[in-house]
C-alpha cells in the first residue's frame, strides 16, 4: 500500500494505491454509531484503526442518513437505493454497479458494498451523468474538492483525493490518467479526507457519518469488524 503525490493535467493529486491481488488486503466502510448521526474524524478513525482511509458516501445534512448502500461484511446496514456502488467481492475483485432507484438489490455476492457516484469511468471512458443516477444537488456538480475511488486493469485500488476545486469531468480526467479504468466520486466538498499510516494528510471541515477504509492485514479488520457497523438497522429495512 502506497501513499503518492503528482500533478495532472496541473493538479496536484494526493492517492492511494491498495494492491488487491493481496489476500492480505480488506476493504471495508465504518459508519458513525448509529444511522442518523455523525461523528468526528477522531472517532471515527479510533474506532476503524485502519491503514488508510477517505471519505465515503454522501449524506443528508438534515437526517444525516447515507444516500448509498453500505454492505459491511455481507450485511446490509443500510439502504440508500441512489448512485453507482462500488463492490468488492469475498477474493478482492471490484465491481461498479449502478443501483436501481430507491429499489433494492441483491449484494449477496459481495463482503462490502458503497453506494456513492456519480460514475466517472467505465470500461475506461468518461461516462457522467449524474441525474440518471438520482443526483440532483446542485453542489454534486460544482468545481469543489473532490474525492474518488477507481479500479486499475490490473485490480490495484486508487483512493485519490483532490483539494483544489475542480468539476467531475475533471475528475474523470484525472483518474483516467492515474490508470482508472473504472471509478466514481466519493463525498468531497467541506467532507473531504485522506488519512494514511496514523497521519490525517486532509482534515475534513465536519463531523462524518462514514470512511472507506482499507486494511494491509485482514486480522486488524476482523478485529475491529464489530466496531465498523452501526448499533442500529433501522435505517436499512
Amino acid at each position: 500500500m502506497q501513499l503518492l503525490y503528482r500533478k495532472v493535467n496541473g493538479i496536484p493529486v494526493r492517492y492511494v494505491v491498495v494492491d488487491l491481488n493481496n489476500p492480505y488486503v480488506r476493504v471495508g466502510v465504518v459508519t458513525a454509531r448509529r444511522l442518523g448521526r455523525d461523528e468526528s474524524i477522531w472517532d471515527l478513525l479510533a474506532r476503524s484503526q485502519p491503514t488508510a482511509a477517505v471519505t465515503g458516501t454522501y449524506f443528508s445534512t438534515t437526517s444525516k442518513l447515507p444516500v448509498g448502500d453500505i454492505v459491511i461484511e455481507g450485511e446490509r446496514v443500510h439502504f440508500g437505493g441512489v448512485g453507482t456502488a462500488l463492490c468488492i467481492t469475498y477474493d478482492n475483485q471490484v465491481r461498479f454497479i449502478r443501483q436501481k432507484l430507491h429499489r433494492q438489490r441483491d449484494w449477496s455476492d459481495y463482503r462490502l458494498v458503497l453506494g456513492a457516484g456519480p460514475r466517472l469511468l467505465q470500461g475506461g471512458k468518461v461516462a457522467l451523468y449524474p441525474p440518471g443516477e438520482g443526483f440532483r444537488d446542485r453542489r454534486v456538480y460544482a468545481r469543489g474538492k473532490r474525492v474518488a475511488v477507481g479500479v486499475t486493469k490490473h485490480n490495484k485500488l486508487l483512493m485519490v483525493v483532490v483539494v483544489r476545486p475542480i468539476t467531475l469531468r475533471q475528475l474523470a480526467w484525472v483518474m483516467r490518467a492515474l490508470g482508472a479504468t473504472d471509478a466514481i466520486a466519493l463525498d468531497g466538498g467541506g467532507s473531504t479526507c485522506l488519512y494514511y499510516r496514523r497521519a490525517v494528510k486532509v482534515l475534513p471541515k465536519r463531523k462524518l457519518t462514514n470512511l472507506l477504509v482499507v486494511y494491509e492485514d485482514y486480522t486488524v479488520y476482523d478485529n475491529r469488524l464489530a466496531q465498523l457497523k452501526p448499533q442500529n438497522r433501522l435505517a436499512s429495512r
